[in-house]
């Protein structure tokens, strides 16, 4: 039997991953899988864990949202096991990664995707001395996500985001950047900026359709200096996905490197976790990952 290492996020989704423990080990069981659990608590927790596994595991799943992703895919690739499969359970307020990847919100469902074992092997973004697998970007909306309560995010959901973020409206001033790569150079004042690997973030479907995780680019959005009624506007063209082509904002893809630098105090995200200080250097390795997927043929 090939052996599992089940990863889980317990405060994830309200607790409600750990309510099905049993009947998900028993689902991986049957899928030939032997399992064996831990429960995230910390980044070095999850890292000496899989060090100590890594001799003998033949997939690792996550458990959570894409937070916990994050988490487990740098602790795979700090320990070197880029050949071995990873699993996705989505739970949690924020599953991006999983929309993105066409994987099932039932847990039960995700665990016929990892008991099919159909392999695809996508890109993984690495930003100073982290990886991501989704997204990097940075602005002053940026600690929404941080300082939003656990107790919100469950009650609410993505909306815990929003009505975060509309408050925090008032607040937005622009930044000084300057974002250097072999394709272009943005120097202004800006609002935000996200660099992509997949085509969702914020539960935004439809942020950058162009998006891939296996053709070796990150797409980059800029948002622009506007006024708020302007910027709500915009975000309700991204809802619709006809955001292309506005004044307030700027597109373009790269394979990379991608410097960042700003001299203001601002904060930076990635996959959903508190990212790193300024200046940021980007680069993507193509095809570093193997992802269990619902078909062989994803794009």
């Amino acid at each position: 039997m090939d052996k599992l290492l089940l990863i889980y996020n317990p405060v994830a989704g309200e607790g409600a991953f750990k309510e099905n423990l049993d009947e998900v080990v028993s689902l991986l069981q049957k899928k030939g899988y032997q399992v064996i659990v831990h429960r995230t608590s910390n980044d070095e927790d999850l890292e000496i864990v899989i060090n100590n596994s890594k001799n003998f595991i033949d997939v690792v799943t996550a458990a959570g949202g894409d937070g916990t992703i994050h988490q487990v895919v740098n602790a795979m690739l700090k320990n070197n096991l880029t050949h071995v499969p990873l699993g996705i359970i989505p739970v949690g307020t924020s599953n991006d990664i999983a929309s993105y990847l066409g994987i099932p919100f039932s847990f039960f469902d995700a665990i016929q995707i990892i008991g099919s074992r159909k392999v695809k092997n996508i890109d993984v973004g690495e930003v100073n001395n982290s990886c991501f697998v989704n997204v990097a970007s940075g602005g002053l909306l940026m600690e929404v996500p941080h300082t939003t309560s656990v107790k919100l995010k469950n009650l609410t959901g993505r909306l815990a985001y929003y009505l975060k973020g509309i408050e925090q409206l008032p607040n937005l001033r622009p930044i000084p950047i300057k974002i250097s790569c072999p394709e272009e150079t943005v120097e202004e004042e800006i609002l935000l900026f996200i660099i992509l690997n997949g085509s969702i973030a914020g539960g935004f479907k439809n942020l950058a359709p162009a998006a891939s995780m296996t053709d070796g680019k990150l797409d980059v959005l800029v948002f622009k200096p506007v006024p708020i009624p302007r910027l709500l506007s915009v975000f309700v063209k991204i809802l619709r996905g006809d955001h292309f082509g506005d004044a307030s904002l700027k597109y373009f893809q790269t394979a990379g490197p991608i410097e960042i630098t700003c001299e203001a105090n601002v904060g930076t995200d990635v996959d959903g976790e508190k990212g790193p200080d300024f200046p940021m250097y980007i680069k993507l390795r193509k095809g570093l990952l193997p992802v269990f997927v619902p078909s062989v043929n994803f794009k």
